[in-house]
């Protein structure tokens, strides 16, 4: 389980810089690998006497996640502006819930 703990968080930091360098591919990617190693992370059980460590390696991670998640709603916002100032600039409104998120 701590193998696979220390698996998801470098998944984690790949997600991170590829969110914080804007690059779409990597971005999926990253997800994709994050994903199985999730998967792989939920089949694994907690060694005997290594709680604590699995403890403090959770909290990490889900420090990690939340930095991933604010990163996210970042992009989200800059492309909802960028969005609407294409629009603002061709002098269009939206058109429904496919522009939107």
């Amino acid at each position: 389980m701590i193998e696979q703990m220390h698996e998801v968080q470098a998944k984690l930091d790949l997600l991170v810089g590829a969110l914080d360098g804007h690059d779409a591919g990597a971005i999926v990617s990253a997800t994709e690998d994050l994903a199985t190693a999730v998967i792989l992370f939920r089949g694994a059980g907690v060694p005997a006497g290594s709680e604590m460590q699995a403890r403090a390696l959770i909290g990490k991670t889900l420090g990690k996640l939340e930095a991933a998640a604010i990163r996210i709603n970042v992009l989200k916002n800059w492309t909802r502006q960028r969005i609407d100032m294409n629009h603002a600039i061709r002098g269009t409104q939206p058109r429904g819930p496919a522009l939107t998120y």
